[in-house]
């Protein structure tokens, strides 16, 4: 009898894929001996349910605010459809793959096999890829993988084979003659708590692509801006790295703005940008940090030609189990304006994952010439996630006022056909983004980006859960809907427009906006509001 093979949904066309790779270069076949990670996302039950808890356990004006899941019901309640883990780990055990992990759900099998194994077990063949910058490698496929009808039955998608990630590279930005510190960063946001050394609130950043940390740089930080000496609580270093300047910004501004807080850092191996590996470990690690800085992201539409809309689908449903958690999950907006963070005009180009509803995404402002704030920089991503996937009506509906104002009053909006009126906005808040001196290979040099105002949003939400901890009061989580009520807790900036290198973009205006969001902390304003 023949085997009835079916395609699983990882690209709409084939051909589409080619457009993905942008600087990658094939070298050769990859090594049939040569490992690479898998991921085997099972379809779901109990979806339905963990989407009623996420906005319900969110809503501050909700009788369930705050009364988050433990890890053991959350795994009760999201589970693979009945039958999907049983028939997907035959299928493997048939292929001779017997070494794999699952998720806190089991409802992601992962497993780190051979390029021959994966070749046997998808039909499909693999190559060697090279960046043509950066000369770094990846084993990945441009090849639609098969799978048998009863698997596909089963199996919503196969990760981990057909991203190609955006590597880092620093922005530039307007000079406007001055340094941000963490001294300037705590004044300019009235910052005036410290971590109070009493609850478990904490703090941490992900880190992709080889990106760490250097401690030396750390403490020569903390020393020059007269910081209390302090070391990263908990390292999860998957993989070897390099100090880079994505790292130890991230790690020094969050330990300098948020200060004395419990400060984790993870670092997942290679050069991959693997969201559900680092989603499946923050679900699945019981001290997992409460507040997660990430400053990476993508064009969803590169993403969606991967995998079709499931991924961009499926990851919101992981980052949606985090939050029933009580976890809060930041991401930075981008560095290319409306254009995302590999493609120009005309059509904006949403970011992954800063644009997702169940993600704060954090955008960028800029200082004056006399140290006030006001401006959006011109390469803060922002705009509108594509409501084929997520429309704001349904899945943001906290920001559907705050839009609709911005609609009814700006008069420069871009042209209608660029971008999708309907789909959810971002980014939903914003903080300093040019000139953070930073520690680099043991000399202070300035970084800019939505990378530095990342974890300079996720501090004062990290200060904040420790702020309402001590009152008795549960977690933040996820922060989106009460962050809407309280507009008047941030600093409204009325000028800039994200158009990054392209023609057109947003500009800002009083209110809300898809350049800076709400806008930046005002820390006693939102202290006020967190905790009554």
């Amino acid at each position: 009898m023949t085997r009835t093979t079916t395609l699983i949904a990882t690209m709409a066309i084939a051909a589409l894929c080619s457009a993905n790779t942008a600087g990658w270069e094939v070298v050769n076949k990859a090594d049939p001996e040569a490992k690479t990670t898998v991921h085997f996302a099972l379809k779901q039950s109990g979806v339905d349910q963990l989407r009623a808890k996420f906005f319900s356990v969110s809503d501050p004006d909700h009788p369930d605010y705050g009364n988050y899941w433990t890890r053991s019901q959350l795994a009760e309640v999201v589970k693979p459809v009945p039958g999907a883990l049983q028939t997907v780990r035959s299928w493997l055990h048939e292929h001779g793959i017997t070494g794999f992990s699952l998720n806190l759900n089991k409802d992601i099998v992962t497993a780190r096999i051979s390029v021959a194994q994966i070749t046997d077990l998808l039909n499909l063949d693999l190559f060697t890829y090279r960046h043509m910058d950066t000369e770094l490698t990846i084993i990945r496929t441009e090849t639609i993988p098969t799978v048998p009808a009863h698997i596909s039955a089963v199996l919503e998608f196969v990760g981990g084979l057909h991203t190609f990630p955006v590597p880092r590279f620093n922005v530039t930005a307007p000079p406007n003659g001055k340094s941000v510190t963490p001294e300037v960063l705590q004044k300019l946001y009235s910052v005036n708590d410290k971590y109070s050394g009493t609850t478990k609130a904490s703090q941490a950043c992900a880190e992709f692509q080889r990106q760490t940390f250097a401690e030396k740089d750390l403490a020569k930080f903390q020393n020059h801006f007269g910081l209390p000496a302090q070391l990263v609580r908990n390292i999860s270093a998957g993989g070897e790295g390099l100090a880079q300047a994505e790292a130890n910004l991230d790690i020094q501004y969050l330990m300098g703005v948020a200060v004395a807080m419990p400060t984790d850092f993870y670092l997942q191996p290679g050069e991959a940008f693997d969201l559900l590996k680092w989603s499946s470990y923050v679900a699945g690690a019981e001290d997992a940090a409460l507040v997660w800085s990430v400053s990476y992201g993508e064009d969803i539409e590169t993403i969606v030609k991967t995998f079709d809309g499931t991924y961009p689908q499926r990851f919101n449903t992981e980052v949606q189990k985090l939050a029933t958690l009580g976890i809060s999950v930041i991401f930075a907006s981008g560095d290319s304006g409306v254009y995302s963070r590999q493609s120009n005009g005309p059509i904006f180009r949403p970011d992954f994952p800063a644009s997702l509803p169940a993600i704060t995404g954090v955008g960028a402002t800029q200082l004056n010439f006399d140290g006030t704030e006001d401006t959006g920089v011109g390469f803060s991503g922002g705009g509108f996630c594509l409501s084929k996937y997520f429309n704001r009506s349904t899945e943001c509906p906290y920001q559907e006022d705050a839009v609709a104002h911005f609609f009814s009053t700006s008069t420069e909006l871009p042209p209608a056909q660029d971008y999708d009126h309907d789909g959810c906005a971002y980014p939903d808040v914003s903080a300093q983004g040019v000139g953070f001196e930073t520690y680099i290979d043991g000399i202070l040099q300035p970084v800019s980006g939505t990378s530095a105002a990342c974890p300079t949003f996720a501090a004062v939400v990290a200060l904040l859960n420790d702020q309402r901890l001590k009152a008795g009061k549960p977690l933040l989580g996820f922060l989106n809907p009460i962050l809407y009520k309280h507009p008047e807790a941030f600093n409204d900036m009325t000028k800039g427009t994200n158009r990054g290198s392209g023609l057109h973009g947003f500009t800002a205006i009083a209110g809300f906006d898809p350049v800076t969001g709400l806008g930046t902390p005002n820390y006693p304003k939102l202290k006020s509001a967190v905790l009554n």
